[in-house]
């Protein structure tokens, strides 16, 4: 087995934990400041990289004057999709946002045609409507009116819906901008910065609510959930880059995926979610972001 196979394997795995470790630090308590925490350890754990990158190359930021104001803007975009996405997951059910991501693919593959950097296609008109049917299926509970169920306006009236799709839009408009740069920016230093606003606009808003110490207070009574949540969702970040190195993005992105099944197990186990109607609709996300992602 390849070295960029495994790496592929424990991302999907850091994905998979991440979304339910990202609502146990966040349930109960200022979601600007668990997405501070969550942030500001996760830049944290990118600087000595960074550091040793930068001292090994000294040409490291030779380009930056190209690629910094592309990362300040995608930045300022992440940052409110960060914060959308730590409060939804902190209010929502892990089973049902979680499967609600596959819609960023949807925005994307939008955007793109927008943008004129892709057309329709059937493969990815396909995703598009397998993702809507997956979206509304999302709704259906055991003993529920299934007729009222299937009402797709039902989505944004679930709790955090509209943050994780906030999030996803977010998401979709930041690689937008991020491919312009992808091939000239050092993926690290390119992360600490895309993920540095975040941290600052969070903490400038508790600092003006006199709350800034919310976030240590935090750190201290979640101090495990925390860095174990920072390090799956950093380091799934960085078995993206390794994984990358053989294998092309339209095989990584859809195998990836496959984090959605451990985060609705999770969602089960760990907060006694009813999951028995969720996969089905996983299942169907899953395929639609495949779909469109698909390049063959």
């Amino acid at each position: 087995m390849s070295f960029s196979i495994i790496a592929l394997v424990l991302r999907i795995i850091g994905l998979g934990f991440e979304r339910p470790l990202v609502k146990a630090l966040g349930q109960g308590r200022s979601s600007i400041a668990a997405t501070t925490l969550y942030f500001g350890i996760g830049i944290l754990l990118l600087l000595p990289v960074i550091i040793w990158q930068a001292s090994t190359n000294p040409l490291y930021f030779a380009d930056i004057h190209i690629w910094i104001l592309p990362c300040v803007a995608s930045g300022l975009i992440y940052a409110l999709s960060f914060h959308t996405y730590v409060y939804a997951m902190s209010v929502g059910e892990v089973s049902y946002l979680t499967p609600l991501y596959a819609t960023a693919f949807l925005f994307l593959y939008l955007l793109d045609i927008v943008f004129g950097t892709a057309s329709f296609g059937l493969v990815p008109l396909g995703g598009i409507l397998v993702v809507m049917l997956g979206v509304v299926l999302l709704n259906l509970k055991p003993g529920a009116d299934w007729h009222k169920s299937l009402n797709p306006l039902l989505v944004v009236r679930q709790p955090g819906a509209w943050g994780m799709l906030v999030y996803a839009f977010g998401l979709a408009t930041g690689r937008l901008i991020d491919k312009s740069v992808a091939n000239i920016a050092p993926p690290v230093a390119y992360a600490f910065l895309d993920n540095l606003p975040a941290v600052l606009i969070g903490a400038a808003i508790l600092l003006f609510r006199g709350r800034l110490s919310d976030v240590m207070s935090l750190h201290r009574e979640r101090t495990k959930i925390a860095w174990v949540g920072a390090v799956s969702g950093m380091g799934a970040y960085v078995m993206l880059l390794l994984a990358l190195r053989d294998l092309k993005p339209s095989v990584v992105e859809p195998v990836t995926q496959l984090s959605v099944f451990i985060a609705v197990g999770m969602g089960g186990l760990w907060f006694g979610e009813q999951t028995r109607t969720r996969w089905l609709p996983s299942l169907l996300l899953v395929v639609g972001a495949v779909l469109l992602l698909w390049k063959g």
